[in-house]
Formats: C-alpha cells, sequence, structure tokens
C-alpha cells in the first residue's frame, strides 16, 4: 500500500521547512565565522568601542542588551520582559545606534569586555 497524495505532500512540506531552517542556519554560521575571522585579525577588535557605563543607555536598554547579549532572540527578550516584540526591536536599534555598533554579535563581545573590566578593575591578571 502506498501513501496517499495528502500525506505526502505534507511530508513535502515538512522537509521544504527542514531546508529553510537549515538554509538560515547556513547563512548565519558563515556570516558568525566572517565575523569571528575579522575579529581575530584585529578588523573588528580595533573598532569596537570602550564603554563606561555602558554608553547612556536607559535600564530598560541595559535588560534587552544583556539578553540579547546573551543570545536570546527578541520573542524571548519580549516575553521575558512583558513588552512587545516591536519594543525589543525598537530598543535594539536604539542601543546599536547609542553604542556604535553594527550587530547584537559586536554587542556580545563589548559587554563582555564590560563585565570583565568591572571585575578586574585594576586590570591585574
Amino acid at each position: 500500500m502506498s501513501p496517499s497524495p495528502d500525506a505526502l505532500e505534507a511530508a513535502l512540506g515538512r522537509l521544504q521547512q527542514h531546508l529553510v531552517q537549515l538554509d538560515r542556519e547556513l547563512r548565519q554560521t558563515r556570516a558568525d565565522y566572517r565575523r569571528v575571522v575579522e575579529f581575530n585579525q584585529g578588523q573588528v577588535r580595533d573598532r569596537l568601542p570602550q564603554l563606561s557605563g555602558y554608553g547612556g543607555l536607559t535600564q530598560q536598554e541595559r535588560r534587552v542588551a544583556m539578553l540579547a547579549a546573551c543570545g536570546h532572540s527578541n520573542l524571548e527578550v519580549a516575553a521575558q520582559l512583558h513588552v512587545t516584540v516591536h519594543t525589543v526591536k525598537s530598543q535594539m536599534g536604539s542601543i546599536l545606534r547609542k553604542l556604535d555598533l553594527r550587530s547584537r554579535w559586536e554587542l556580545d563581545h563589548v559587554l563582555r569586555g564590560e563585565v570583565a573590566q568591572a571585575a578586574n578593575p585594576g586590570g591585574m591578571p
């Protein structure tokens, strides 16, 4: 007994969804790889600003920045802070603009540096 056309069509739809997801993940992995290479070559590291007090971010922007830098999606940040996804997108734009950054990846590296500097203010190893 062969599968019905409806079952085949449903399976094809699931397969297409998986292919779209794989393509998205591959594109993200390639972009991440390029950023790591640039960072290791000093192209990004030399451009990233040193922050003091999170560059004048509001308290809510600091919360959004920390969650985003930890890898949370806009939807996850919105759910955790009980705001809309649109609000998170708007705040992310404001955060990146205020800190003169281009991406969440740069935000993550700048905030990690800020945390490390706060944990070791004297610069001692």
